[in-house]
């Protein structure tokens, strides 16, 4: 033992100089190998302040026959301005966007945080935001749908980015349905996740702030009402 220890202090530079070239060498070959697999990735920025949610009552009421009780049934609307990056090295095309909130437990649940998912739905309108006394008018982040053929804009080439605001509506609910709050100002937590034609999904966290009903049509006329002209 002490003569080991005594060749490591007497070679400590020669050790040294031997680590540096292998992370060198480790680092070019893992570089290398990066550069022949060939995949995409997708990187999201969001637009905090061009992004938000809506909780809302419907006016309608539900009737439980195992409680026989009547429930007030609500809505929740959400809102995602954000853009998509491809930073692989081969094309991709987005085949669908989810959103997924944590529901409104009055309990926490250590390993069961209970998330629904719900899948993009496509406005008619633009959203419209105001900036400095104008009116800037956002297109919804389209995909490639049956409503929409020849309207999308999913297609990303290396290097290329997508901008929009993704849309995303809860049917009508009852219960915790809705989303659960991490603070006093209405904050709720989400999860955008993205699959990719090759069915790679990549998942993204955020937080949303709310808005009333009334603000959230004076940005989208068809927010909180794209389900039920669905079902029209």
């Amino acid at each position: 033992m002490d003569y080991l220890i005594k060749w490591s202090n007497d070679n400590s530079g020669f050790l040294s100089l031997i680590l540096f070239v292998f992370t060198i060498f480790f680092g070019w070959i893992s570089g290398l190998f990066n550069s022949l697999i060939k995949k995409p990735k997708l990187k999201v920025r969001f637009i905090e302040k061009s992004s938000f949610y809506c909780f809302f009552m419907t006016g309608n009421k539900y009737y439980n026959p195992d409680s026989k009780e009547y429930f007030d049934l609500h809505q929740t609307g959400f809102a995602v301005y954000m853009s998509i990056a491809n930073i692989g090295n081969i094309p991709t095309s987005i085949d669908k966007i989810f959103i997924g909130y944590y529901r409104n437990f009055k309990r926490k649940k250590l390993f069961n945080k209970q998330i629904n998912w719900l899948a993009q739905w496509q406005t008619l309108d633009n959203f419209k935001f105001e900036y400095r006394d104008k009116t800037i008018l956002i297109p919804p982040l389209r995909i490639r749908n049956e409503y929409f053929m020849g309207q999308d804009n999913d297609s990303l080439e290396v290097g290329k980015s997508l901008v929009g605001v993704a849309y995303f509506e809860q049917v009508e609910a009852w219960g915790n349905y809705n989303p659960k709050l991490i603070d006093d100002k209405g904050t709720i937590k989400v999860v955008i996740k993205i699959r990719d034609i090759y069915g790679k999904k990549y998942c993204f966290k955020t937080t949303l702030k709310p808005k009333t009903l009334e603000e959230a049509k004076r940005i989208n006329s068809s927010f909180g009402n794209v389900s039920n002209m669905a079902k029209e």
